[in-house]
């Protein structure tokens, strides 16, 4: 892959995350919780680092979150 379509990809993934960020803060509180929104987001494969981007919240606490996710499961 050359430089070029490296970049595009790059730019495309940003959206893609700024797309569900939207979605997610849309959804009413009640409706579903933040430990959901991250079990969502790993179900669909996408990395802790990348769901610390989407949420807005420290990857930390996301790795955390995730820990008592998979306790559960």
């Amino acid at each position: 892959m050359d430089k070029e379509t490296k970049e595009l990809i790059h730019q495309l993934m940003q959206r893609v995350e700024l797309i569900i960020a939207l979605m997610l803060r849309l959804l009413p509180k009640e409706k579903m919780s933040f430990r959901e929104q991250i079990c969502l987001l790993n179900d669909l494969k996408i990395r802790p680092v990348d769901i610390s981007k989407i949420t807005g919240r420290s990857q930390g606490h996301v790795n955390k979150e995730l820990v008592a996710i998979r306790r559960k499961k």
